[in-house]
């Protein structure tokens, strides 16, 4: 492998910078949600047809996230009218908006010819099968699989979009030692504009925006939460009632509603009733709070996967921990600058511990993978170990890069990064077994300078060294970083003092349980039935293969949300 200059290493970063590119827009989401719902005072549903309807649409959908290119697809599939309602008064597209924007699509599109990645219809259902772990339902992954191919030309087509195309091996495929795993051409593909500039979330959704504000038939109701759906006498959904500055409104779907109005993560409520352990920080919008999975609930639709979520690694702000914090579900605040995208956690002279001192997972693992590592519940010590974990670098790591939260060791420390002179000293300092931690990091380091990690195969990964080049943004200036060569190069002892200690807990991207859909992003009852009239797309409903790789929530709602409008309109 040749060796790297910085020039070569910067290279990487335009990748990297896509997932947090776009969080400062999160300050945009109103943290008040918009309207809150109230409870209904209005007949029941069977009497729908004694209803004096406020609005009527061909199709209604709810939400402006990925569910949008339900609107747009519908509108060209020759819907008379598109009623959208969006929560937020201000704030377009959801946290979708404030995501990277990459796709993540069947490594056999026609755009990726060229790379030669060898993938195929079968080998990709095969690995996201394994991916859904027996939970997910086969249907929609092969609607998925069957339709990405024409969702990319309609899109393309569509918007005057050329082509979707990868700029780097990073974040590509999560589980690669999967069955059928590929590192490369299937994870975060981006769209690119018929200049050939690559397209991030917020310049394509604000091509969204201007395509619906340029169509007479499509109605954007800003600041219009869903509240309740409408059914007929017979069960089928025919309509929504929605909340409009405190004004309740009855809107009549001739064609269907379809739901796209994400997870629940600012839902304590629901965080309680569902997840196994607390998420403490999102970079979701506020607005998730739950909306289509109780509307759907209401009706006897179908919930599943509620205790799985798109997870992510947080450094805590907070500098103070109790034990009992651990299992408080209140703690939960919106922190983007303090999500971990396996960038600081993937960088050398690093490790992250628990309580006992132990590691407890591949630290260079994707974000989701060791997120979930938080919520192992040991039964010694009757409690969840490895929440908070400690993440602990050293000098070595802090003459090349920024601490967690996107600070330099040098000048002052924000109060959540702690500093210690001697491994013993930080052990009482945050709490953590000393011997055990001593133990460990005489293992870890003998076993770093030899290049292996025979515990958590740390080093081994291209993913992973892929995903590690692509946070070059995070080295500091000058830094000479052509030693990071081969895989094995990210794993390095942590052995010089002074060392840094930041608590880390488990967070999300996104709840990803939702409503149980078929392949035709039909929602099902609990008999699995279809619920005539009801879609449901994104993180509010089970989607297509959880997180299979990098942009699996947007491509996951995008598409089927197209399936979901060609579905409605029986096209």
């Amino acid at each position: 492998m040749k060796k790297l200059t910085r020039r070569d290493f910067l290279k990487g970063a335009a990748a990297g910078a896509v997932s947090l590119s776009a969080l400062p827009l999160l300050s945009s989401c109103s943290s008040k949600g918009g309207p809150s719902p109230t409870p209904s005072q209005d007949p029941v549903p069977s009497q729908a047809s004694a209803l004096s309807w406020d609005h009527e649409a061909d199709i209604v959908v709810v939400g402006t996230g990925t569910v949008i290119t339900a609107a747009l697809a519908a509108n060209e599939l020759g819907a008379k009218s598109v009623i959208v309602l969006e929560k937020d008064q201000n704030f377009f597209g959801g946290t979708s908006v404030t995501s990277g924007g990459g796709y993540a699509l069947p490594g056999f599109l026609t755009d990726f010819a060229g790379e030669n990645n060898g993938d195929s219809r079968e080998a990709c259902l095969a690995y996201m099968k394994a991916v859904g772990e027996g939970r997910m339902e086969e249907g929609p992954m092969v609607t998925f699989l069957d339709t990405a191919e024409e969702f990319a030309r309609w899109l393309t087509a569509t918007m005057g979009w050329s082509k979707f195309g990868h700029i780097s091996g990073a974040h590509g495929t999560y589980y690669e030692e999967y069955p059928n795993g590929k590192i490369y051409g299937r994870g975060s593909a981006w769209p690119f504009d018929a200049e050939g500039n690559m397209l991030m979330a917020s310049p394509q959704w604000q091509a969204f925006r201007n395509y619906i504000d340029s169509h007479d038939s499509i109605t954007l109701m800003m600041g219009t939460a869903g509240e309740e759906l409408i059914l007929d006498k017979q069960g089928a959904v025919i309509g929504i009632y929605a909340v409009q500055e405190g004004k309740r409104l009855a809107i009549k779907a001739n064609k269907g509603v379809i739901l796209g109005t994400g997870g629940f993560d600012f839902n304590e409520k629901m965080r309680k009733q569902y997840l196994p352990t607390p998420i403490f920080r999102s970079v979701a919008c506020r607005n998730n709070t739950g909306d289509s999975q109780r509307m759907g609930a209401k009706i006897g639709a179908q919930l599943a996967l509620m205790d799985r979520v798109m997870g992510l690694p947080f450094s805590y702000p907070n500098p103070d921990w109790k034990k009992e914090d651990a299992t408080d579900y209140s703690i939960m605040e919106q922190s983007p600058a303090n999500a971990d995208y396996c960038q600081f956690l993937s960088l050398p002279y690093s490790v992250l511990v628990n309580s006992k001192g132990k590691r407890f997972g591949n630290e260079t693992r994707e974000y989701d993978l060791v997120a979930r590592s938080f919520n192992a519940y040991d039964t010694g010590t009757m409690g969840y170990e490895n929440i908070p974990g400690f993440f602990i670098c050293d000098a070595q790591y802090a003459s090349r890069f920024m601490l967690p939260g996107y600070v330099p060791a040098a000048g002052d420390l924000p109060a959540h990064v702690f500093k210690f002179d001697t491994l013993e000293e930080l052990a009482d300092g945050m709490g953590i077994d000393k011997e055990g931690l001593l133990r460990e990091m005489e293992r870890f380091n003998a076993n770093a300078r030899l290049g292996i990690d025979p515990d958590w195969h740390r080093g081994e990964s291209q993913d992973a060294y892929d995903t590690f080049l692509s946070n070059a943004r995070l080295a500091l200036p000058d830094v000479d970083l052509s030693e990071f060569d081969s895989l094995s190069s990210i794993l390095k002892p942590v052995e010089q003092g002074p060392f840094y200690c930041v608590r880390y807990v488990p967070g999300s991207m996104n709840t990803r349980g939702g409503l149980q859909v078929d392949g035709d992003s039909q929602v099902v009852d609990q008999d699995g039935k279809k619920i005539p009239g009801l879609y449901a797309v994104g993180n509010c409903s089970t989607g297509v293969a959880g997180y299979w790789a990098g942009g699996a929530c947007i491509s996951q709602g995008c598409v089927m949300a197209y399936v979901a409008a060609k579905s409605a309109l029986g096209a």
